[in-house]
């Protein structure tokens, strides 16, 4: 390969990494303003294991940060889950690490947000709790959202969303 092949290859390639990394600015429904380094993986590549947690190919299994949705044979579970596949599906993926970005099993810690075809952001994180199928959950120094995050939640117990409703947030109904 020529000198002149190799620098163009080697420059595609710097310009590829730096069109998958890329600065996002989510506006929740609230107007706060958030700016995370993620990266976007497009409408494929990742599978929902649950309310709270995918797998990205390349990356592994990510943990939504700031959240805890039902697990597996607790009340729920069907419906977080599939509320998580419904947001994800709306456009393009996109994760924003916090301090930490690993918890100790090893999973990537990410707010995870989806941009539509439409341009809009959406905070993935925030409508499972909004809607009621998640709740919040704090561990620190990963807390950059939680006021945001224990808002939503209030909101959706005040009006009796998800798991919220009446009579159904310990798994009667």
């Amino acid at each position: 390969m020529r000198r002149s092949s190799k620098k163009r290859l080697g420059a595609a390639l710097v310009l590829a990494v730096a069109a998958v990394t890329a600065t996002a600015v989510v506006v929740s429904r609230s107007g706060r303003e958030f700016r995370w380094l993620g990266f976007l993986f497009g409408s494929g590549g990742y599978g929902v294991v649950d309310g709270d947690t995918i797998r990205v190919t390349g990356v592994g299994p990510v943990r939504y940060i700031g959240v805890d949705a039902p697990e597996r044979d607790e009340p729920f579970y069907d419906e977080a889950r599939r509320y998580n596949e419904q947001l994800l599906s709306r456009g393009k993926l996109g994760l924003a690490y916090g301090r930490d970005r690993f918890d100790r099993y090893g999973r990537t810690l990410a707010y995870v947000y989806v941009r539509t075809d439409a341009g809009r952001l959406v905070f993935v994180n925030e409508e499972l709790v909004r809607a009621g199928w998640a709740t919040t959950l704090e561990i620190p120094p990963n807390t950059e959202c939680a006021p945001l995050l224990r808002r939503a939640q209030e909101e959706a117990r005040r009006n009796g969303r998800g798991m919220w409703a009446a009579g159904r947030r310990n798994g009667e109904n």
